[in-house]
């Protein structure tokens, strides 16, 4: 997931920096108003060798690759899946980012995928603030946090905490609160009287979006989260297993299908190619007759 962390004596600095790592942009647009015309093709793919893949219950197919199964030239580069078994289960992960996203789950039509960062979702909200710029590596992809996320903000080392939302709740620590974890285990845990959860409404990446958490002179990070129907900040473990929506963009494939091509990514510039008979390559992301 994505955590965000400043000092609340920098409440100037928190938004920049917020509003920079949250604001993921949709970078893969991708041109199909080129010269009506058609190159040579200086390899053959197979038409089948991009057919939709498994991994446990996903079914993998474009703009998304199996490292594997997939040539590289059936998706885009920020799109490469793993497929590994993780203590007995078979998990889907992005590959080319710096934290473990494991992918619960895609909607093809919708252009969306739902994820989890496996890493905070194990390690739990104490080691949050540990964590920062966590949201870095995704922000280089071709991917956007939807709207349909809520916020769920974590506070640390409050001093005011009677200024914070009085629907915060506390958030349990191994050395009591102090925002990083020890090695004494579960058991050890305890309420913390200066660290906080509050989910918040719909994800926000605007400036304003942090005002509500300024008070209570506490550290903030945020993490964006699906939310369920009567979730409160108190269950902040299960909406982070829970994860968060992500929106893509990507050339459309369906098209050059449509008219009797296959798909196929340049992965030198990582940009969609169609691939039509008599070994060309359309310019138009369509095959013409």
């Amino acid at each position: 997931m994505h955590p965000l962390r400043a000092p609340a004596a920098s409440a100037a600095a928190v938004l920049c920096s917020s509003s920079t790592l949250l604001l993921l942009l949709l970078t893969l647009a991708l041109s199909t108003t080129a010269i009506n015309t058609t190159t040579p093709s200086s390899s053959s793919f197979s038409p089948s060798s991009c057919d939709p893949a498994t991994c446990g219950d996903l079914r993998i197919s474009y703009p998304f690759w199996l490292s594997g199964t997939h040539p590289p030239e059936c998706g885009y580069r920020a799109f490469q899946v793993t497929c590994d078994n993780i203590n007995n289960t078979v998990k889907a992960s992005l590959k080319n980012s710096l934290w473990t996203y494991q992918i619960l789950s895609i909607s093809y039509p919708d252009s969306s995928f739902t994820v989890t960062n496996l890493q905070l979702s194990e390690d739990g909200a104490c080691d949050i603030e540990l964590h920062v710029n966590a949201s870095a590596d995704l922000g280089l992809a071709p991917f956007g946090i939807s709207g349909t996320n809520k916020e769920l903000f974590f506070l640390y080392g409050c001093t005011q905490p009677q200024q914070l939302p009085p629907s915060r709740a506390p958030v349990a620590c191994a050395d009591g609160g102090s925002g990083s974890n020890n090695s004494n285990g579960p058991s050890s845990l305890s309420p913390s009287n200066n660290t906080f959860a509050w989910l918040a409404g719909g994800y926000r990446p605007e400036y304003d979006a942090w005002k509500p958490v300024q008070g209570g002179n506490c550290t903030v990070s945020m993490v964006p989260v699906l939310g369920y129907e009567g979730a409160t900040g108190a269950d902040y473990q299960r909406l982070m297993k829970g994860g968060f929506l992500l929106q893509y963009a990507a050339g459309d494939c369906d098209a050059c299908v449509e008219s009797g091509g296959f798909c196929r990514i340049n992965t030198t510039y990582d940009i969609l190619e169609c691939h039509c008979s008599g070994g060309v390559v359309s310019e138009l992301i369509v095959c013409v007759l």
